[in-house]
């Protein structure tokens, strides 16, 4: 029982972390109320609000090039005009009796506020960009040539906001709030998405959340998500918000077209514009995301193309709508990489010639993407099964389950259709053939996939009866369960704690305590992945390209010609050991340490050393 609160408990950071990103939550669903008058989609509110915030940023830093800290205060002013007008005239920014979620999710949420950064991607690209927003208040330019430790300062800042706005809140920088903010997303879609199937059976939540549809919520969220990946979930990537976003998009472009057949114009207007503002965000978290904004728009396109009853040019003058917002994102960002970030713009993804193409290798391709399919067999059936019932209902057009089908299995198709096409045109050899991060690519359609078990779920329930029972004796179970869950499975979630990465992260801590601020320092871990050169990068915050890992091929003649040169008071920080490495610094070395060297002339002087834990594996 001990080990598991200190799993929960570390310090009193945490209830900061968690209370910035309440606070940042509630100020960006007051602006999404302002701007939503549709009583039935609270669940929007924050999302819009996000959608807005970024958009105006993104528009602002660049063409007027104001720091962000005025924005914030601007946003601050809007969020608190947005709660007055709330309270005043009695309106939601929440789903009435969200606070049971909130009050279930805690012992969850004092798990992820205690982690700390662990994956190589929060440390090459996700939270240097966010800690560039606290240091500047500005995106990367000409004029600020300092692009911190991101591998990638031309991807948009959409998700990086998010973290910059939450830092804010609380007065410094928090690395591990993206964890927070990915969990409520995907929890505030699952009430979405529940509540979606409820109305398709002519329910609806009878005033608010209750106790057991809460504790429902946060079992959709997380056992029963066929895409609860926490290493991607409860990290700075943003392949979790993006998933939540097509998720809501997908849903809003089912009640964008279902409204046609209702007849009310009104609706339909501000369903496009909702529809609108979640793409214009999608492509503002990555450019890549453009893909979906294809698809998306190409499925509901397709839909009202096959209902008879819609008329084109009622369609044509609302996709507009849902255009605009879109393309003024994007083609704003794209200005701003081509004209402010100089040579990023050079240095961006792009396809590889033809005749590189790995055309031979698609049948491997292929063999590789079904082995990965099979393997994550519970994500993989439901859309499979979504895509039968799409088609079904695509060709007989009955009722509003076959088209949300419908367009879920286009997303589904479309994606992994594209994504095969990035493996044979994009991708290098060894890549294609493994097909590299093929899983975490496909759980962009994670939340397609939870809308589809959910909607689906409560429709079969309905069939059988199950609402109408009355029996109560079995509803306290799921809230049970949901309060002993991170009991359960704690040392899973706590992934963060896995060696070496915690050492390496005390270390650069450590380090970063005297470093000095103009330093340079070489990385060396010859049997590390590179992971300590990352982690020890992020935290001392520079850029420097220069270390030794296993995939770098090192050998101790290169090792020793690379210090022969480096400058006198360079320093070195040595992870792991290979033979004649001891040589090279005139010191015995062992493997249970972690050292850092500072040169002096020709000598290499020890600064400090680390004991590494017992179960350390070199």
């Amino acid at each position: 029982m001990y080990d598991y609160f200190s799993l929960i408990f570390v310090d009193f950071d945490q209830p900061v972390t968690i209370f910035s990103a309440v606070i940042l939550w509630v100020l960006l669903s007051a602006i999404g109320r302002l701007f939503n008058n549709k009583e039935e989609f609270s669940e929007l509110n924050v999302v819009i609000g996000w959608a807005i915030v970024s958009a105006v940023f993104t528009i602002t830093g660049i063409f007027i090039n104001q720091p962000f800290y005025i924005l914030s205060s601007l946003f601050l002013i809007l969020s608190l005009f947005g709660l007055y007008r709330a309270i005043k005239y009695r309106k939601n920014i929440f789903v009435p009796g969200t606070w049971r979620i909130m009050i279930l999710a805690i012992p969850i949420l004092l798990i992820v506020s205690a982690m700390q950064p662990s994956q190589w991607d929060e440390f090459s690209h996700w939270l240097p960009a966010s800690k560039y927003l606290f240091k500047y208040h500005g995106f990367p330019n000409n004029d600020i040539p300092d692009l911190g430790s991101s591998m990638f300062p031309g991807y948009p800042y959409g998700w990086p906001f998010l973290i910059y706005l939450g830092s804010l809140v609380s007065g410094k920088f928090i690395d591990n709030i993206p964890g927070i903010f990915n969990f409520f997303l995907i929890m505030t879609f699952s009430v979405f998405a529940l509540r979606t199937g409820l109305r398709l059976i002519g329910r609806e939540l009878e005033s608010k959340i209750s106790w057991l549809f809460a504790s429902v919520v946060i079992l959709v969220s997380t056992i029963f998500n066929p895409t609860f990946i926490q290493k991607i979930i409860f990290t700075a990537y943003s392949d979790a918000s993006t998933s939540v976003i097509v998720g809501f998009s997908l849903l809003m472009g089912f009640y964008f077209i279902n409204n046609f057949t209702k007849g009310n114009p009104r609706n339909i207007s501000a369903d496009a514009w909702y529809l609108g503002l979640l793409l214009a965000l999608l492509v503002n978290i990555r450019q890549t995301n453009l893909v979906f904004v294809v698809i998306i728009l190409f499925a509901v396109t397709l839909l009202a193309i096959r209902d008879p009853s819609i008329r084109f040019r009622l369609y044509f003058k609302n996709f507009v709508i849902i255009l605009v917002p879109t393309l003024i994102v994007y083609l704003s960002w794209r200005y701003h990489v081509i004209n402010g970030l100089g040579k990023i713009s050079e240095v961006e993804a792009s396809l590889r010639p033809f005749d590189m193409w790995n055309i031979d290798e698609i049948p491997q391709i292929l063999k590789q993407m079904a082995y990965v399919a099979f393997k994550k067999i519970a994500f993989f059936t439901p859309m499979l099964i979504a895509c039968c019932f799409g088609i079904y209902g695509f060709l007989k057009f009955k009722s509003p389950f076959h088209k949300i089908s419908t367009l879920i299995a286009i997303s589904f198709i479309a994606y992994t259709s594209f994504l095969f096409l990035m493996y044979v045109a994009y991708f290098n050899h060894v890549q294609a053939i493994t097909v590299v991060s093929f899983w975490r690519y496909t759980i962009h359609n994670g939340m397609a996939a939870l809308a589809f078990i959910g909607i689906g779920g409560i429709i079969v329930l309905n069939y059988y009866g199950f609402f109408e029972r009355r029996n109560t004796g079995y509803r306290w179970l799921p809230i049970i369960f949901v309060l002993i869950m991170p009991l359960l499975f704690s040392h899973k979630i706590r992934f963060d704690l896995e060696l070496p990465k915690p050492h390496f992260t005390s270390v650069a801590r450590d380090i970063n305590s005297f470093f000095p601020k103009n330093g340079n320092i070489f990385v060396i871990d010859p049997k590390g992945t590179g992971e300590s050169y990352k982690i020890t990068n992020y935290y001392l915050e520079f850029h420097r390209p220069d270390y030794v890992a296993a995939f770098t091929a090192p050998t101790i003649s290169k090792i020793s010609t690379t210090l022969k040169s480096e400058e006198d008071q360079a320093y070195v920080l040595v992870h792991s050991l290979m033979p004649g490495l001891s040589e090279v610094f005139g010191k015995k070395l062992f493997n249970q340490k972690s050292y850092l060297f500072q040169k002096f002339g020709s000598k290499w002087v020890v600064v400090k050393e680390w004991e590494k834990p017992d179960n350390y594996k070199n």
